[in-house]
């Protein structure tokens, strides 16, 4: 039962960041204390301070989402309250519609509300008001504050700098000489760079993160400010991705859509960067799902009957047995028939793979080379037909150790379009392609 000689005074204090919460005596404890003090002072009213400690340190005030706060309006809602107690009333919300949801709450289980420092009681109608006016201004200092961070944040990434946070893999914060100064750490940096290999040659973030795992590598150990020590864990599909997609890895700090030149050291090349991004987009599918396999022919295939591009799909038989097939355009729309059905991918691409081999000895392709020899050089160098012959040479060699990305790298260079029939199979060529690959793959030359 509610005792009506005594006030249940419950002291609720709040500070936005966890800095300095580790000292002896805080914030919120200096705001439990001037609350206290107050409640003391109104003794002849038989006001008493409740023991419980209702503080948030390191919640925002914009929201209600803070432990805290949860717990005082539960006792407030089980009728151990009768009046709430705060510092300031920022401390409660800086936001006026949830500072009128909390009003609302406060007035159905008859609780008031008073600010120490601003000499508000809702229990009058002066106080009230003056409350409103107050809560109106804390909004607008908040709204006013945020955009002034984020005008600095956008200003300061313009020029390049680290705005702070959990800083990425690959790097440190700099403390001593700039702490908003990102420099690589090289034991961290020399993973992140293995991933980004590993990746362009598996074309899968899943195998990437297995064999980081097999390894006993983990996710970099960080410690923040006050010294709380965050370790490392262990890499997952997710975390891959994080890394492959962050453009900081390469130089480069992004803000929203724009990007810009960094102040800190970029981990990998240029050209490596550019290799996981085209990977990246090639397996995803159109149902931004990422493909589970690498899919060399895509965008190649077409139907011989009635000339559509053929579309990618699989069926699974108890989400265990996957069935990859190409299917008509045509097919695949309802009351619409084409000849060509299906056709089975792991087929058609070890077809087109074993023509793409017997190609690189084709007295066709080395007369066509031969004649455009004038135009392929490496260097500056023209390339003899000697050197053409020897460089098919050594890729047909070299074709079925290459990754299934390299591979797809090199049909993409060579094919222009694939044509599928029932009983046959046309692959149209771009003998020009091979200027590029005789340029990125040097060393099947032999001098």
């Amino acid at each position: 039962m509610k005792n009506t000689n005594i006030v249940r005074c419950a002291i609720y204090t709040r500070k936005s960041t966890e800095e300095g919460l580790d000292m002896e005596f805080n914030s919120l404890d200096a705001q439990r204390e001037s609350g206290e003090n107050y409640i003391a002072s109104q003794k002849e009213k038989r006001w008493f301070c409740l023991p419980t400690h209702y503080d948030d340190g390191g919640y925002s005030g914009g929201n209600v989402e803070r432990p805290a706060l949860k717990q005082l309006l539960a006792d407030i809602k089980a009728g151990k309250i009768d009046i709430v107690v705060v510092y300031k009333i920022d401390r409660l919300s800086r936001s006026i519609c949830d500072f009128a949801e909390l009003c609302k709450f406060f007035d159905e289980y008859n609780v008031s509300f008073v600010s120490v420092t601003q000499d508000i009681n809702t229990h009058t109608s002066a106080g009230r008001m003056m409350l409103n006016i107050l809560v109106t201004f804390a909004q607008y200092e908040r709204e006013i504050i945020g955009e002034r961070i984020r005008d600095k944040v956008a200003a300061s990434k313009r020029k390049g700098k680290y705005c702070g946070g959990t800083p990425p893999m690959g790097y440190i914060v700099d403390r001593e000489n700039n702490a908003k100064k990102l420099v690589v750490e090289p034991a961290e940096a020399a993973k992140v760079k293995q991933i980004f290999e590993l990746y362009t040659k598996t074309g899968s973030a899943s195998e990437v993160a297995a064999q980081l795992n097999e390894a006993g590598l983990t996710t970099a150990q960080w410690t923040s400010r006050n010294g709380r020590v965050h370790p490392g864990k262990k890499f997952d599909t997710q975390k891959i991705y994080q890394i492959l997609k962050n453009p900081i890895y390469v130089g480069i700090i992004r803000h929203g859509e724009h990007d810009y030149p960094g102040e800190h050291k970029a981990i990998i090349s240029q050209d490596l960067w550019e290799q996981a991004q085209l990977l990246l987009q090639t397996n995803t599918v159109s149902s931004n799902r990422q493909a589970k396999h690498i899919t060399p022919l895509q965008g190649l295939v077409y139907c011989g009957y009635c000339g559509k591009r053929m579309t990618e799909n699989y069926t699974s038989k108890r989400k265990v047995a996957h069935y990859r097939y190409y299917i008509c355009k045509v097919n695949s729309r309802h009351n619409q028939y084409c000849a060509l059905r299906t056709v089975p991918i792991p087929e058609l691409e070890k077809l087109v793979v074993r023509e793409i081999s017997k190609l690189f000895m084709s007295p066709t392709l080395v007369a066509g080379i031969q004649a455009k020899s004038q135009e392929l050089t490496i260097d500056g160098k023209e390339l003899s037909p000697e050197q053409i012959i020897s460089a098919l040479q050594n890729l047909q060699e070299t074709w079925s150790n290459m990754f299934p990305v390299e591979q797809y790298q090199v049909i993409h260079m060579l094919i222009s379009k694939i044509t599928v029939f029932r009983d046959q199979v046309k692959i149209e060529y771009k003998i020009e392609g091979l200027e590029q690959i005789f340029k990125e793959a040097g060393a099947y030359i032999n001098d």
